[in-house]
């Protein structure tokens, strides 16, 4: 019986991603979100490592100087390049969780105020978006800090390493799956935030698997296949791999990244969906067809059953 529950939690789940791709087809500039923030992170990308370049030039010549014509001691040099580099890794994961936050809550309350037929797009997906930018800058640096515990973590070897990573890793994934549409829809605190994404995963855990694995089954081949035909087979069946390369890598490098923003823009899509359903006890018209009875309907302060009086059920 548990057996049976918990494979049609994953069998709705898939069933949202599916409905999710069709909801892209129709709407197609959603996309638009993830592709604003491939080329932000790019640019960013860009420019923090022309900034890094600058400054430990700047850093490791002026420490030099100061070292010949002072009495700092010899090596400070190396310990000051490795400050502004240990700095630069925080102000990057800053910059790119507070980027992938912001475009990620623009698809989400784009799709949201779509699922209430109300009118809305770029702009509106955008400015939904600043409103919240506060508690998204929040979420930047609880990331960063977050991120450089993975990078401790994975520079320590060993199977108790491993197991630590894997756990830390789940654990994260769940404390965030729902963070985005928690900020954008009720506009808390992080810790707030935090603890309401914590209570919908728990609500819909199976839903949530099913989720990644009906968007993934449908791009993963695609993916790997892309993969293997411009840059996998030149580099392991030819002599001369870059003969190939030249022509095969840029296109297949650009496949790569439209399915990835066809994968954002999807897990965006379903996982607004999953939200609306925990918190209110509807899905959107656009899953009509998927039995909502097969998803667990919460009774608690997270749940539908314990929406706001003033709060409309199938609102988001």
């Amino acid at each position: 019986m548990v057996l049976q529950s918990v494979f049609a939690r994953f069998r709705t789940g898939f069933e949202i991603a599916k409905a999710s791709f069709g909801v892209l087809r129709r709407e197609k500039w959603l996309l638009a979100f993830p592709v604003l923030y491939g080329a932000s992170w790019l640019v960013g990308l860009i420019g923090l490592v022309g900034g890094i370049v600058a400054a430990l030039f700047g850093v490791g010549y002026g420490m030099e100087l100061l070292e010949q014509v002072t009495n700092v001691a010899p090596g400070s040099a190396d310990a000051a390049v490795t400050v502004t580099l240990v700095a630069a890794a925080v102000g990057f994961m800053f910059v790119a969780t507070s980027i992938a936050t912001f475009f990620s809550a623009a698809l989400v309350h784009a799709v949201g105020t779509l699922f209430t037929d109300e009118p809305t797009g770029i702009r509106a997906g955008l400015g939904g978006a600043w409103e919240s930018r506060r508690t998204i800058l929040a979420w930047g640096v609880v990331g960063a800090a977050v991120g450089l515990l993975f990078r401790a973590l994975e520079s320590q070897d060993g199977l108790p390493a491993q197991i630590i990573r894997s756990v830390a890793g789940f654990a994260w994934f769940a404390m965030t799956f729902f963070i985005v549409p928690v900020i954008v829809f009720q506009d808390g605190s992080v810790r707030d935030s935090m603890r309401e994404s914590v209570g919908l995963f728990r609500e819909t855990w199976g839903q949530v698997g099913g989720i990644n694995l009906g968007v993934g089954l449908v791009l993963l081949p695609p993916m790997i296949l892309t993969g293997l035909a411009g840059i996998g087979l030149p580099v392991f069946v030819l002599a001369d791999p870059w003969s190939v390369l030249a022509f095969t890598l840029v296109p297949t490098l650009l496949v790569l990244g439209a399915l990835m923003v066809v994968y954002q823009a999807a897990t965006g899509v379903a996982k607004t969906a999953l939200y609306q359903y925990a918190r209110e006890g509807t899905l959107p018209p656009e899953f009509d067809g998927i039995d909502p009875d097969t998803l667990t309907r919460s009774s608690g302060p997270t749940g539908a059953l314990n929406q706001p009086p003033n709060q409309k059920s199938g609102q988001i």
